[in-house]
């Protein structure tokens, strides 16, 4: 199993209680919008490609949540991978990274002359996960520590998600959650980066994980 591009990463996890901001005029909590999501559809396949010049081996498509409080911003070109969005703060003294998520591609391979390919395309996900995605993730950032791996179901496919702790310098303490979703008919596939910015987004726990952007954004996640 081989993991093809290269990670960038901004923070990760603990589920002590985070510190709070710095910023005393500031105030942002993302549990507490009582607002309406709007989401926006972004599909990746052959007119993405045609259109902006970036191939599409495996088409797939997201749903991204829009608030009134948070800004958008997309990255079609990330530094590895197929698209990265950030989401920040609309603060007027200058805005503040909440979360950002990023997919990119990767190579599950299908063993030959199994009845059911898909443990073992998992256990080989898990690894790859742990010895080369979160340790690429997680360099140059102290307090790093892997919270628990684990199979999940994303949209109704199973994958394996890794969750990880350390902490940002700039940001203070992250959440990690790497997802890797095998394609169940092919070889090429995506893995998950999602960092989250626990002092914004105030986590009790993993369970909290759907509720935050990151986590709309990942149960939205689909191949076309």
């Amino acid at each position: 199993m081989s993991i093809k591009a290269a990670i960038t990463a901004l923070a990760l996890l603990g589920f002590a209680p985070a510190a709070q901001s710095q910023d005393a005029s500031f105030s942002f909590n993302l549990f507490s919008y009582e607002g309406a999501y709007l989401n926006r559809i972004f599909r990746f396949n052959a007119d993405y490609t045609a259109k902006y010049n970036i191939p599409i081996d495996v088409p797939f498509a997201l749903q991204i949540p829009v608030r009134s409080d948070v800004e958008l911003i997309a990255d079609g070109r990330p530094s590895g991978g197929i698209v990265k969005f950030t989401f920040a703060t609309k603060d007027p003294s200058g805005r503040k990274f909440i979360e950002n998520f990023h997919v990119i591609d990767a190579s599950f391979p299908i063993p030959q002359g199994s009845s059911d390919p898909m443990p073992i395309r998992l256990q080989s996900a898990a690894k790859a996960l742990t010895q080369s995605a979160y340790p690429s993730a997680v360099q140059g950032f102290t307090d790093a520590k892997i919270i628990s791996t684990l199979e999940i179901a994303v949209n109704g496919m199973r994958a394996v998600e890794l969750l990880g702790t350390y902490t940002d310098p700039s940001n203070g303490p992250m959440v990690l959650q790497l997802v890797a979703i095998p394609h169940p008919d092919r070889a090429e596939s995506y893995f998950i980066l999602h960092n989250i910015n626990r002092t914004l987004v105030p986590m009790s726990g993993p369970e909290q994980l759907p509720e935050t952007l990151g986590g709309r954004v990942l149960d939205s996640f689909t191949y076309e």
